[in-house]
């Protein structure tokens, strides 16, 4: 609800299971007549300074309808950057349902730090201040006003703020405005509020007013709340060029080609005299040894580490790993620019200049035409994660228009097949093997897999892995250390179900598809397979790709199947999905394939519609069983 006080840090490479689950998660909640917690008022103004500096002071009300919702609201933390922003907590009390206030000791209340800080201020400097209200139950109100002082601009003499609604939460009435200098003009963009613009003075005045007090059940959707929700944006940038400039300057002298740059550049490339192989050979040391940590220090959000502090601590964010980059090609005299981009599911700028579609930092190298991603750690050069394709970007070369896109995910660039080997025991135990192979993107999203997999043990990752998929066994993966190899990648697996007299006896059963990981036909390229309540008219990323999976199962001796499942033919200008079984003596084996080819990088309007209806049908065709029987 608070968007601007988050941190818009710099993020890790997410796995691509986990970055789908959220983008796709829906965010459920009660209507009106039954939402638990309703606000009843909120407002933020804001007071801009000639200088961008700015004052915003918040006031909220929420209201709980039960104990539950009220333990939810019960203790509020306000969140700032220590050497940015100075935090005031003017007021707070519960209001009790009988109109009796019951104040909290705002003198009381402590800085402290955010969960999962560092515990190194060299690492964030994000603190916060939690509100905890006294004897709050259902029917009671929480209110608050706090005061946040800017003491730094973000960019010198500009100004710029955002916001959304989320649809599943109950607003009674919200009033955002801004204040600003007549000689700071600012643009704004709006979409499902109401907006007014008017002269106060010395002063320009913008203001929106929303309200939804009825608020939907659920909200399944794949794309970003910035792309799809009621929402907001201003600025004093003229333009997206002008922002870029900004930055620019912000980051200016941070790509350094000291003597250590220049001897670690010499001794990367040593024997390459091809100026590519030289950027690969460059991009892999970076990609292989920079740890990734997000560093949000004061202005350090927007602003990278100079070279040699990044080469020191070989650690950094994404904008660091790009300046030591930029550092290392330059010392041997090849050009790169930093790109900003959105890590997640948002495919629009808005109209409005401002950052907040922008979360990730990668680098362009114009001599070769290629966008990369060093922050991934096991990404071949050129290849980027697959969520980063056919997204619009701002490039702050200065060089060019800022705004460019990356292109689409082309044909044939990525693709992922699994393969499980199984056999059916006398008492019902299934045993097997997996194998999941795959390339490009989708294959450094296995890689990625393969990294947590070690982390987290092969054994008890196997475990997991088998539990997600409702089946009670033991098992261990078998990875070898991802690398940056441009070859394929395979994550493989054995593993042993516990017994199921029932399946032997001739209870249905779905083939198991053991520790096959990542994804299965139909998933992730035309939208997500398992999310059956996403709504036909919601747009989801596409991309270009093949996906296959072998089942193979042999049953005990004197068994066979019933009746094998009808296979499955989907055809269109977009789609093919094909699965077929087969049985022979004691073996029973489904093959299915699955290809997706789009030239945009969403699935809109009847695209969208054929995928919806294409997604139902693998749905229903992935849920197929069989029964064994001795006749």
């Amino acid at each position: 609800m608070y968007d601007e006080l988050m941190q818009r840090g710099r993020r890790p490479l997410l796995p691509l299971m986990l970055m789908l689950v959220l983008m796709a998660m829906p965010a459920a909640r009660a209507t009106a007549a039954e939402s638990p917690i309703v606000q009843k008022l909120l407002t933020r103004d804001y007071d801009v300074q000639a200088d961008g500096r700015y004052t915003l002071t918040i006031h909220s009300e929420l209201r709980a309808s039960n104990n539950s919702a009220a333990a939810d609201i019960g203790q509020i933390p306000l969140g700032y950057s220590d050497s940015m922003q100075d935090l005031e907590i003017l007021e707070a009390y519960t209001l009790k349902s009988s109109g009796k206030k019951l104040p909290v000791n705002v003198a009381a209340i402590q800085s402290q730090l955010q969960p999962g800080t560092p515990q190194l201020r060299m690492f964030d400097d994000y603190r916060q201040k939690v509100l905890v209200f006294p004897d709050l139950s259902g029917g009671d109100t929480v209110v608050w006003t706090a005061r946040w002082r800017q003491k730094q601009a973000t960019f010198p003499e500009q100004f710029y703020t955002d916001g959304y609604f989320q649809r599943t939460f109950a607003y009674d009435k919200v009033e955002i405005t801004v204040r600003a200098p007549k000689a700071m003009p600012l643009k704004a963009e709006t979409h499902g509020l109401e907006f007014e613009q008017q002269a106060a003075g010395d002063k320009t005045v913008y203001r929106w007013r929303y309200a939804s007090p009825t608020a939907l059940v659920d909200d399944t959707a794949s794309l970003s709340p910035y792309d799809r929700l009621p929402r907001y944006f201003i600025s004093s940038f003229a333009s997206y060029d002008a922002l870029a400039r900004a930055y620019l300057a912000l980051a200016a002298g941070k790509v350094q080609v000291t003597p250590k740059i220049k001897a670690l550049a010499e001794e990367i490339t040593a024997g390459v005299t091809q100026r590519r192989q030289q950027a690969q050979r460059i991009y892999n040391w970076v990609a292989g040894h920079v740890r990734y940590v997000s560093i949000a220090l004061g202005n350090g959000g927007l602003v990278p580490h100079d070279a040699d502090t990044i080469l020191a601590n070989v650690y950094g964010d994404c904008k660091d790993h790009t300046v030591l980059l930029a550092s290392l090609l330059k010392a041997k005299g090849i050009d790169s620019e930093m790109v900003l981009v959105n890590l997640g599911a948002s495919y629009t700028l808005s109209e409005v200049p401002t950052l907040a579609q922008l979360n990730h930092a990668i680098t362009w190298l114009p001599e070769f035409g290629l966008y990369v991603d060093a922050t991934s750690g096991v990404g071949p050069f050129g290849t980027l994660p697959i969520e980063e394709y056919g997204k619009p970007v701002v490039h702050t070369g200065g060089t060019g228009k800022a705004v460019r896109s990356i292109p689409i995910l082309r044909p044939g660039e990525t693709s992922l097949t699994a393969r499980t080997v199984a056999r059916i025991m006398p008492d019902g135990r299934i045993t097997g093997t997996s194998v999941t192979s795959a390339s490009g993107p989708l294959g450094l999203s296995l890689r990625g897999y393969a990294f947590e997999i070690m982390s987290y043990g092969a054994e008890r990752a196997a475990k997991a892995q088998l539990k997600e998929a409702s089946l009670e066994g033991t098992g261990s993966f078998d990875v070898t250390t991802p690398t940056l190899a441009p070859q394929d990648y395979s994550v493989s697996g054995h593993f042993e179900l516990e017994p199921r007299a029932g399946i032997v006896a001739g209870e249905s059963f779905r083939p198991p598809a053991g520790l096959e990981v990542l994804i299965r036909p139909g998933d992730v390229l035309m939208g997500p397979l398992t999310v059956a309540t996403l709504p036909d008219g919601e747009s989801t990323p596409c991309f270009n790709g093949r996906e296959t999976q072998e089942l193979s199962l042999e049953l005990p001796d004197g068994k066979r199947v019933a009746q094998l499942p009808k296979d499955t033919q989907i055809d269109s200008e977009h789609i093919h999905y094909h699965a077929h079984w087969a049985t022979t003596n004691r073996l029973v084996t489904v093959r299915r394939e699955f290809s997706f080819a789009i030239d945009k990088p969403l699935c809109t309007g009847a695209t969208r519609a054929a995928a919806a209806a294409a997604l139902k049908q693998i749905r229903e065709e992935q849920r197929a069983q069989i029964a064994l029987t001795g006749q």
